[in-house]
């Protein structure tokens, strides 16, 4: 059983390693992944260490704690491997989702093989226990692993021959990819995607914009596409890609810097809202699904409560993997933007709720929310095409004008 443990966590080991240190995101130096390999190399030599003296039931519950994480870490990269591949850390990426399984398996044969040798007061505790260590850390953390793991995807060809690949570099240096669409009018817009999709899932709201005359700039974030970096599905770092994207089109000649908009889906709702509340040079804003960017978002919305540790353990795992800071609390950010801010909700639950608490926060200042109860998140587009369209270009021809 020791031996089993042993190999399966070293391997599972080894792809922590090669993930934080050999392949971590393209851009990026030594120290942005090394605490999450310090973390699972001190975690993993230390349950190695302790594993021969725990009891039989702790056994099996490090096993299998250590199997979940291994495996859905691991699964990421086979499913990458579907998707395209193999690239990066996929090899010691399968390792690790075979060690997982391997591990996972461990831990009912550690259970089988010692059934009938504890209490039946014991047997009573660990059922619960472990089903509660399970809902409240070890899924959290499983989510984590994969809110920063999503595989990239081939981004192919641009919508139409008006489209211009382009490159620009984030504020931080890291090298972003996307498509330009020139401006008929001055104006442009950037439009930001959503977290774990790519430039190709703001098709749609670039095409909206340039029928209207609007320069559209669509990117891959970071970690994302063709664009440097790795992972993070909460777009913690992503202002600074923002940034980066408003240097390119303030250095367009046929873009008025002064007219210069933007739209965010989801994740990039939740970033431009961060952004903008630091910036000015943002002339207009339009967010469409902007909801909870960390930890201290969901806090502002319902409070501390024992619910709350399960967010608090899956934003902690993010920090720790991807290295990044969790972004201003946006009902702050809310308050302090100055531009004419239109905020898009859908449905009728907490994404509905995140806005009308960030209206609020804004007070007398220059953002309207508009909610579609029928509609699904950031499919407004899809479901209301005609009002969608007509609202949104609407709103950036007051903002921003549509002079051409």
């Amino acid at each position: 059983m020791r031996r089993v443990f042993v190999i399966a966590t070293v391997v599972a080991l080894l792809h922590a390693v090669d993930d934080a240190f050999v392949h971590r995101g393209p851009g990026y130096g030594l120290g942005q992944h090394a605490v999450a390999g310090l973390v699972a190399l001190v975690g993993g030599i230390a349950a190695i260490l302790a594993f021969p003296r725990l009891r039989p039931g702790l056994q099996s519950g490090v096993a299998f704690a250590f199997g979940v994480l291994a495996l859905v870490n691991g699964a990421m990269h086979a499913l990458h491997l579907e998707h395209g591949g193999p690239t990066g850390a996929d090899v010691t990426g399968i390792a690790a989702a075979v060690a997982g399984v391997v591990l996972i398996g461990l831990a009912a044969a550690i259970l089988w093989r010692h059934r009938g040798e504890a209490s039946w007061r014991a047997r009573a505790l660990a059922v619960p226990a472990g089903l509660l260590m399970t809902y409240v850390v070890i899924a959290p953390m499983a989510m984590g692993i994969g809110a920063t793991h999503k595989w990239r995807e081939p981004v192919g060809s641009p919508p139409s021959a008006a489209y211009q690949r382009v490159a620009f570099e984030a504020s931080d240096g890291l090298d972003l990819a996307g498509w330009y669409r020139p401006s008929e009018n001055g104006a442009a817009v950037v439009v930001v995607h959503g977290g774990s999709s790519d430039r190709k899932g703001s098709v749609h709201h670039a095409k909206l914009l340039a029928r209207h005359g609007y320069g559209v700039l669509l990117y891959d974030a970071r970690g994302r596409g063709e664009s440097d970096g790795s992972e993070n599905n909460y777009g913690w770092d992503w202002p600074k890609d923002i940034a980066g994207a408003l240097a390119f089109l303030k250095a367009r000649d046929d873009v008025d810097p002064t007219r210069i908009g933007a739209v965010g889906l989801s994740t990039g709702a939740d970033a431009l809202i961060d952004a903008a509340g630091e910036r000015d040079d943002i002339a207009a804003l339009v967010t469409d699904g902007a909801a909870a960017s960390s930890f201290a978002d969901g806090e502002r919305l319902n409070g501390t409560s024992p619910a709350s540790v399960m967010p608090w353990v899956m934003f902690s795992t993010i920090r720790v993997v991807t290295g990044d800071r969790p972004t201003r609390p946006l009902e702050d950010q809310v308050r302090k933007i100055s531009a004419p801010t239109l905020m898009i909700s859908a449905g009728t639950g907490v994404e509905r709720d995140f806005n009308v608490l960030y209206d609020e926060a804004a007070g007398d200042g220059p953002v309207e929310h508009w909610n579609l109860p029928s509609a699904h998140h950031t499919d407004a587009i899809h479901e209301h095409p005609e009002e969608y369209e007509r609202s949104v270009a609407a709103f950036f021809d007051d903002a921003i004008g549509p002079r051409g």
